[in-house]
This record gives C-alpha cells, sequence and structure tokens, in this order.
C-alpha cells in the first residue's frame, strides 16, 4: 500500500523523530507510562520527572530563558558552553519574519555548575544544527553552508563570518541537514549528511568541480582536502578513542562505518553495498539483553509511535555518542549512548569487539540510561563536558516532527508551535561527584602542557589539547609528542601522539616500527594505517611487520592488515592476505577487506586460497569462495576464469561440495556481468570439467541429488539449483518441477524459478508461468517468476501470450513492469504490449476508485483481512509485525480515514517519493534489473527487491540506470480480489 503519506513517514528527518501522539501504546513494555505527565512544567517540575539508572544524579546546567530549543552544544578551551539554538524548527519564524537560528554563548560566573549568563554570538541563521571549536572560533553546521564564525574584537559576538562550503541541500524538511561537524583523531572533520547530499563547492577553491555529494563529508581545516565520506549519517556522529567511525539513523541508533571506500575502490570488480554495520545486537532467540532485530527501548512516558514496527523500539534515534569522561562510573565507559526524543529517554549499551567490527548489547533489561514522564521533555544531543559528565541537550516540545512527515488529517490536529522558545541542558554524573572539577583558565597552554593533557583520563581534555596541537602546527611540539609516544603508559595518549606526529610530518621509521609491535591493538590499527605511505618501496623491516600483523591476535587489526597491505602492489602480500581471508572468512568485513586488494592478483590468491582448503569446514568459507569467484568471473578472461574454477572443482569429498558450488556460482556470475558472450565463454570453459562426469556417481549427478535432497542444508540445495541453472543441465526442468509444485521452502523454489530463467527459452518460461502452478505461487514466488521472465527478452513473448489468451491478468504486473514493456528495445514486444495494456493504461484510476468506494459500506471482517493481507501485501509490506519492509511500514494508516486508505491501495501512483519509486538497470548481459535503490557507494548500487532482497549491483557492469517514476506495487490489485476482500483488507489495515 504506497500511500503518498506514509511514504514521508517512512523517511524519517535528520533527527529522525516520527512521533504521534494519539493513543497509548498498549505493549506490556509501556505499563509504567500511565504516569506520563503532559506538560509544559518548570524546569524544576520536569528535572523531578526524571528516572535513571543507580548511583547517578541529573542536574539542570541551563533553560529558558538562558537558553532555548537546543539540538547541539559544545565547550570551548575555557570552558565557555556554546549552544546552537533551532528557534525556527520546524517549519521557521512565520512569513515576513528574519532566520530565528542562534548560536549563543553561556557562562558559569560562579563556579557552581549552573550557566546563568548568557550572550548571542551569532544570530540570524536559518536551521543551525551543529558546531565545532576552531582556531578562536566555530566551525557551524547550517545548510546549504559550512560556515566559520569568530569573534575577533573580544565583545562575544562574531564579526567574522565566512562560508567553508555551500552547496549542502535545503530540499525537503528542515530536518535533513548537514551536520555534526567533528574533528577526528586521523586530523579530519566530518559532517553528516542528514541523507540529503548537495553539490558542494569550496569558496576558497572556486576551480575545483562540485562534489555530487551522496554521503556524509569530511575536510582538513585551512587545507585544500576535502572529500565524500563513507556512510549516511541522519544526526549523530561520535568517534571511540582509537578513531572508530559511528554513526546513526532514526530506526538504527548505531551504525559503525568499518572502512573508508578508498579500499574499495582499488578493485573494480568488487561490489559491496555501504560499509557500514548495523551494531546493535541481534540475535534469535533473542536474548534477555539483546536487542533483537530493532533496538528495544523503555519509555515512561505517554508518547507513541505511528509505526508498527516501530512500538517498543527506537524510532527516532538521534545524538548518538560514545562515552570518554570521567564524570560516571568507570562502568560507563566506552559504553554507547543514544537519544529517543520520541520515547523521552536517553538509551545506553555496551559496545562489544565483534570480528573487524562491533555488537552494541543492552546493559540493563527493562531501565533507560535516563527517562522521563514529562511528554514535553526531547533529548536530541549529548556530550561529554570538560568535567568528564554527560550534557544533555534537550528541546522541549509538545510535538517533535516536522509537519512533512504527519498526514494531513491528523497534522490539522497537531500543536507544532507549543514550546518554542524553551529548552534544557542537563548533567549526569556519578552520585557522589561533588561538583564541577573542571576550573576555567583563559590564559593558554604551553605546547608542554598541551601534550601532557593528552594523557589526561577525561575525553573531553584529550581532545581539546589534540585540536589545539593541530591548530598551532608547531614542529616545537615534535620532541615532546615523541617522548610521550615512547613513554606514556596510556594507549589513547600514544594514539594522539602517532596522529600528531603524522600531522607535523614527524614520523620517523623508529616510531613507526614501535608502534607497529604496540601492545595496544588500537596503536596498532592506527600504524598500520600511517604506514600506507611507506608502500611503495617498503624496506624490509616493515614488510615483515606487515606480513606478522596478518596474525595478530586482534580480529580489527588483521582487518586493517588486509586493508593495508592492499595497497602493497608485491607479489608477497599475497599470502599474507589469503591467511586472513581464511582465517577470517566468517566475518564479512574481513572477507572485503582481503579481496578488496587483489586486483591483478587473482590467480595466485585464488591459488594461495585454495592451498588452505583444510579451513574448508569453516563457517564462512564458502562465503569467501563465493566472493572470490564472482571476483574471478568479473575481472579475468572468461577461459581463465573458468580454468582456476575448474582447479578448485577438482577437489573430492561432500565436505567441499558446498564451496565448490559457490565458486562456480560467483564466478558465472562474475562473468555475466561483463556480458553475455563472456558469459558464454566461461560456460565451455567449466564445460571441460563438467562434461564427461554425467554418469558414475560423477560430480554433476552428486549436484542433481543434492538439490532434491531434503534433509540437506537448504542453502546448499539453492547454490546446486543455481548451478544446474547456469550450466543449462538438461536433466534439471524436472527438477525444478518437483520443487515449484511441492512444499519446497519458499527460498529454495526462488531459487529453481531463477535457474530455470538462465535456460532463457520458451520452455523455461512456460514452466514458470503454467496457469496451474500460478495460482499456487505465494505473492514472493510469483514476484520472482515476473522478474526472471522480465529480464530475458527470449521469455517475454510467452508471458505476452498468456495475456492475450486470458489465462493470466494483466494486472499482475506493476505499472512500472508495463512500463518496461511498453519502452522495450524489441520492437515486437513493444509493440504487442502496447495492444495489450492499451486499455488497462487509458483506465482512469480516480474512475475505479470511486466506483470501489461501495465498499466502504459492507460490513467488514479484520480477521479476514489479515488473511488478503498476508496474500497480497506481506512480500513489501510490515504490519502487526509480520511481513517485509519493503515499502513503507503501514502501521500509521490506522489514523487514516477508510476512504483515503483505499486511495492509496487502488492508485498506488497518487504521490511516489523517490525514496520509493523503481529502478530499471540495464547490465550488460542484456537482463534488466529492477527494484528501489536502497543505497549506493562509488563502486555499486544495491537494488532492494520484494521480500527485501537486496542485490549488489557493480557500477562497471551497469549500462543505464532509470527511475521508471512509478511504484512497485502492482496497479489494479482489485482485481486479485473481490469487493469483500477489499474491505476487509481496509479494515485490517485499519486496525478494527
Amino acid at each position: 500500500m504506497k500511500a503518498r503519506l506514509w511514504n514521508r513517514l517512512a523517511r524519517a528527518g535528520a533527527f529522525g523523530w516520527l512521533v504521534c501522539f494519539v493513543a497509548l501504546a498498549p505493549s506490556a513494555d509501556r505499563t509504567a507510562a500511565a504516569a506520563g505527565i503532559d506538560g509544559p512544567l518548570s524546569p524544576e517540575e520536569s528535572l523531578r520527572s526524571f528516572q535513571t539508572e543507580p548511583g547517578l544524579k541529573v542536574e539542570l546546567v541551563a533553560a529558558e530563558p538562558v537558553t532555548g530549543d537546543p539540538v547541539a552544544m559544545a565547550f570551548d578551551e575555557n570552558g565557555r558552553l556554546f549552544v546552537v539554538e533551532n528557534r525556527g524548527y520546524p517549519t521557521g519564524p512565520g512569513a515576513g519574519k528574519p532566520p530565528a537560528g542562534v548560536i549563543a554563548m553561556l557562562e558559569d560566573a560562579d563556579g557552581n555548575g549552573r550557566y546563568e549568563k548568557r550572550t548571542v554570538f551569532a544570530e540570524g541563521l536559518t536551521f543551525p544544527n551543529g558546531l565545532m571549536p576552531w582556531k578562536g572560533g566555530w566551525i557551524v553546521t547550517c545548510a546549504p553552508d559550512v560556515l566559520y564564525l569568530k569573534d575577533t574584537n573580544g565583545d562575544g559576538r562574531a564579526d567574522l563570518r565566512k562560508v567553508l562550503f555551500t552547496g549542502f541541500s535545503t530540499g525537503g524538511s528542515t530536518q535533513l541537514r548537514v551536520s555534526h561537524p567533528t574533528l577526528a583523531i586521523d586530523n579530519w572533520v566530518y559532517l553528516t549528511s542528514g541523507l540529503t547530499g548537495g553539490k558542494i563547492t569550496a569558496p576558497d577553491f572556486p576551480e575545483r568541480p562540485a562534489i555530487d555529494l551522496k554521503t556524509d563529508f569530511r575536510f582538513r581545516p585551512d587545507t585544500a582536502d576535502y572529500e565524500a565520506a563513507e556512510g549516511k549519517a541522519q544526526y549523530g556522529m561520535t568517534f571511540d578513542d582509537f578513531g572508530h567511525r559511528f554513526i546513526c539513523m532514526n530506526r538504527m541508533h548505531v551504525q559503525h562505518v568499518v572502512m573508508p571506500s578508498r579500499y574499495l575502490r582499488r578493485n573494480p570488480a568488487l561490489a559491496i553495498g555501504e560499509p557500514v554495520q548495523n551494531v546493535p545486537e541481534s540475535l534469535e532467540p533473542e536474548p534477555v539483553r539483546g536487542h533483537g532485530q530493532a533496538a528495544r527501548v523503555f519509555p515512561i512516558s505517554r508518547n507513541v509511535t505511528t509505526a508498527d514496527s516501530h512500538a517498543g523500539t527506537f524510532t527516532s534515534a538521534c545524538g548518538v555518542m560514545i562515552y570518554r569522561g570521567i564524570g560516571l562510573p568507570s562502568e560507563y565507559d566506552g559504553n554507547v549512548f543514544s537519544c529517543e526524543p520520541a520515547g523521552n529517554l536517553v538509551h545506553r549499551d555496551a559496545l562489544i569487539p565483534k570480528g573487524a567490527s562491533f555488537a552494541a548489547r543492552r546493559v540493563r533489561e527493562g531501565i533507560e540510561f535516563l527517562a522521563s514522564t514529562d511528554n514535553w521533555f526531547r533529548p536530541v544531543y549529548v556530550t561529554v563536558g570538560p568535567d568528564g559528565a554527560l550534557y544533555v541537550c534537550a528541546m522541549y516540545r509538545k510535538t517533535i516532527d516536522h509537519p512533512d512527515y504527519f498526514p494531513g488529517e491528523l497534522r490539522k490536529h497537531l500543536d507544532f508551535d507549543s514550546g518554542k522558545g524553551m529548552g534544557r541542558i542537563y548533567r549526569v554524573s556519578s552520585a557522589g561527584q561533588k561538583g564541577p572539577s573542571f576550573k576555567p583558565n583563559s590564559k593558554p597552554k604551553s605546547l608542554a602542557e598541551l601534550c601532557r593533557e593528552l594523557e589526561n583520563p577525561n575525553g573531553w581534555s584529550r581532545d581539546t589539547a589534540h585540536r589545539l596541537l593541530l591548530e598551532k602546527q608547531d614542529k616545537a611540539a615534535v620532541p615532546a609528542l615523541v617522548k610521550l609516544f615512547e613513554g606514556s603508559g596510556k594507549a589513547e595518549a600514544r594514539t594522539h601522539a602517532l596522529r600528531l606526529l603524522e600531522t607535523l610530518r614527524a614520523i620517523s621509521p623508529d616510531v613507526l616500527k614501535r608502534a607497529l609491535q604496540d601492545p595496544a591493538p588500537g596503536v596498532r590499527e592506527n600504524a598500520l594505517q600511517l604506514a600506507e605511505a611507506h608502500l611503495k618501496n617498503p624496506e624490509p623491516w616493515l614488510a615483515t611487520a606487515l606480513k606478522r600483523l596478518a596474525h595478530d591476535p586482534d580480529a580489527r587489526v588483521r582487518f586493517q592488515c588486509a586493508l593495508t597491505m592492499g595497497d602493497w602492489g608485491s607479489d608477497e602480500a599475497v599470502p599474507a592476505l589469503a591467511d586472513i581471508a581464511v582465517l577470517d572468512a566468517a566475518d564479512r568485513w574481513a572477507r572485503v577487506a582481503a579481496l578488496s586488494g587483489i586486483h591483478n592478483r587473482e590467480e595466485s590468491f585464488f591459488a594461495e586460497v585454495l592451498n588452505r582448503t583444510p579451513s574448508a569446514a569453516s563457517e564462512g568459507y564458502g562465503q569467501l569462495m563465493g566472493d572470490l569467484g564472482k571476483i574471478v568471473g568479473a575481472s579475468m578472461p572468461p577461459n581463465k576464469a573458468a580454468a582456476l574454477v575448474n582447479k578448485g572443482l577438482q577437489a573430492s569429498g561432500r565436505a567441499n561440495v558446498g564451496w565448490q558450488l559457490a565458486v562456480a556460482n560467483g564466478a558465472h556470475e562474475g562473468a555475466r556481468a561483463q556480458g553475455s558472450e563472456q558469459s558464454e565463454e566461461f560456460l565451455k570453459g567449466l564445460a571441460l570439467f563438467t562434461s564427461g562426469r554425467n554418469e558414475d556417481n560423477g560430480w554433476l549427478r552428486r549436484i542433481r541429488q543434492l538439490l532434491l535432497e531434503a534433509k540437506a542444508p537448504i542453502a546448499e540445495r539453492v547454490a546446486a539449483a543455481t548451478f544446474l541453472g547456469i550450466i543449462r543441465d538438461a536433466d534439471a526442468p524436472s527438477s525444478f518441477d518437483q520443487i515449484l509444485d511441492g512444499n519446497a521452502p519458499q527460498e529454495l523454489q526462488v531459487a529453481a524459478i531463477r535457474a530455470l530463467g538462465q535456460f532463457s527459452n520458451e520452455d523455461a518460461a512456460r514452466r514458470l508461468l503454467r496457469p496451474e502452478r500460478w495460482k499456487r505461487f505465494t505473492p514472493a514466488v510469483r514476484e520472482a517468476a515476473l522478474s526472471a521472465v522480465l529480464s530475458k527478452p527470449t521469455m517475454i513473448p510467452v508471458l505476452l501470450e498468456q495475456f492475450e489468451q486470458s489465462r493470466m491478468p494483466v494486472s499482475v504486473l506493476s505499472a512500472a513492469q508495463r512500463k518496461q514493456l511498453l519502452e522495450h528495445k524489441d520492437g515486437t514486444i513493444k509493440e504487442r504490449a502496447g495492444t495489450l495494456f492499451q486499455n488497462v493504461q487509458t483506465t482512469d484510476r480516480m474512475k475505479v476508485y470511486a466506483d470501489w468506494k461501495t465498499v466502504l459500506r459492507l460490513k467488514p471482517s479484520s480477521i479476514h483481512g489479515r488473511a488478503v493481507f498476508k496474500q497480497h501485501c506481506l512480500a513489501c509490506h510490515r504490519l502487526d509485525q509480520e511481513g517485509v519492509a519493503v515499502g513503507p511500514d503501514l502501521f500509521g494508516m490506522r489514523n487514516q480515514p477508510k476512504d483515503v486508505i483505499l486511495l492509496h491501495v487502488i492508485v498506488p501512483e497518487y504521490e511516489i517519493l523517490p525514496g520509493f519509486a523503481n529502478y530499471d538497470v540495464e547490465m550488460k548481459d542484456g537482463s534488466i534489473e529492477s527494484g528501489m535503490i536502497a543505497s549506493e557507494t562509488s563502486t555499486s548500487v544495491v537494488l532492494r527487491k520484494a521480500l527485501g532482497e537486496e542485490r549488489v549491483l557493480a557500477r562497471g557492469n551497469i549500462i543505464s540506470i532509470a527511475s521508471s517514476g512509478l511504484s512497485l506495487m502492482p496497479q489494479g490489485l482489485e482485481a486479485n480480489m473481490s469487493r469483500q476482500d477489499m474491505a476487509d483488507l481496509l479494515a485490517y489495515l485499519k486496525g478494527e
């Protein structure tokens, strides 16, 4: 049900705020919510509404009128608090009024921890949302610009205003904006994109072409270095002590940006999606303290969400931060915190190493770090202060979202203005802590003092010292930094020293050698990154060190070693890359790291991996071989690729069948992506092995048996189906018939359909579209069959014949699929489709809608409506915790009148946002892939299809990408159900 307003709801904005206040959630998790309090409350009253974990205290730092609408904050080196006030949120100050955004400087004049003095540092800003101190001024994000503001005359007001970058998108809502300028330990400043990107230019460098930004962004201050960065953060970004970057989006409260995409670009045959890992722990069955697929939260207020799968989970995650302070008990160190303004709470998790990435695990069941019964408390940003305490920026609003994300009918009844000008900032610390221990000092620290501060246990103090040393760029600091690196017992300090020596170009071979041998894994990781500058002609000691680190006991060090060694062009790197790939084969990111560095070395790498077959039974070995097969097929001449695969197929034994199928299937997929001729040449080479082994229990006969072996692992049966389709085994179609006519798992049925599609002939198409079989297909299986037929021009005539002979209704096709046929390159197909779809194309869908409004008078059965939903909608939508979230979550539709719901069922193209539009991707092998674009990188495009299936397509194998501007949802859905069915479906969608 592609309802236009629910498309908007599914695309929550930069803060991720998505909440409706119409009812109390029925979940048992919300029994305490009956105590929720409607505001507005005074700051003192609201403070009493907080509940927090044992042993902590919450103190008010600032409130209106000293601050209002705070969305971000930071302290300068003198302890002054600068606050970003987004006073125009959500729609601006009103017609004819100047922009209302403000940067305010707050000062604690008496040192009691309460900021009572306010100075307007900058005003007249549209929707400012982030700031970072730099050289006595502030880098501020305020789309379309990134600004530099500075007070040059000491009056507390910014009199210098400079545009550093411009072109960041201001389209859509004010929530989708660039934000969170953050200096990382690698000396780059990172910005979140707010999902919107833009065409980015730097006024200081007019000769540079604009960057077409689709991801996050980074730059080196005061230099010409700026570029796209990995990840698509909404509103939140943070770093741990060793430079690992974490972001968030509204439903996913913490994500790890695993690697820079520059590593991926060096191997054009390696196609993956975004190098971002969702960190919340997801295990089945869900452990007591795990998160499940979406992180659970335990609000104690009355606010509820407008989306089914959001109930009891994050819906507005923002402000993610890794705690590196000293104001909370030591058990909090390294924990990750996220705000949930829709639930009036701040959440925390333990961050646990997991291979090359991390897992976030709930620490306390049923208790949030900070929660309030005050429905107006809207935490959006957390940070660490000079005293090591955790500070919380909270807007104070009745409704915390942009009007665009609410249905029109509901929007009329919501108050988006109450609370404007209000806002609070809180300090959370150990209950026994007496008060702020930081003493503001306007006297600048010396170089020696700043170097010593790099050992401070408080992360804020270390980061501030690092920034000040970076600003100075004074080589006189080198001796002190070297001394610190060699003598400090703190790994964090050694890492700061190492990175600052890098920017001063003062890393000696001795320092780098010691860093690569450092006892702390985080230091070794950073040292490996710095070693990349020395790999063109590495010294023997460096080559030896890299090979040794390939066997490091720490998984992330091995991961970084693989990334680094990929830049070493020597064949000496290949055995080490193979060692890491096989040892860590179960870790997706370790596989990617190793494979990213084998361009032009595929053959030797393949041989090295085969030499390590004792690990073939490991969980990830088959995945490694499948990934390697894709690269081999995509990057090598087809005959050479087939020869390599044939070597792998020679290994005997049942235990090897899984990875053998994986490498063969992967290699064919890679060869096919190059074009149909390359695919056929590959198959000819493969036939040198498969032919002659058809009889007498040969390898091929074993694969045929595996396909129908009910007790075999489903993944191996799927791989067997794929392989038999690839080689177009003459005996396979009858086996596929058995699978499609039996009770085989859906995954295997889809694999059999795709395998039949490989035959690309009329017989295969007729098997797929056999009327009696079609009636038994589930919606997901039908979609797979249509996709298989539509992707092959040789099979399409059979589909058109089914329509022409009325064996299948034309309504099974979506508008996007009809458009694909109406614009087909084959003139005959185009003409037949035009004749077939003439009536469909000219049908006035609004007249159909008017006709079907009679169903609103029928007495419905919601119970039967659920069955109708499962039959027609489950493959692409979620409702009541069932279904697949390809299209928008439908829970919020329950706030819409039935006639509006019916409108979007009957007229799915009534309004489609770009995020849910269908795209047709023409591949070099002649096939056409269709779906929504889930994500993009510089090397690949990820398409999302029915059932949430994602296809990663290498850009090098794509001829064209075009949006149909249409919905994936079939038009004419009503043709497949009775009017009573429709009435029942509407009742179920309405929640009756």
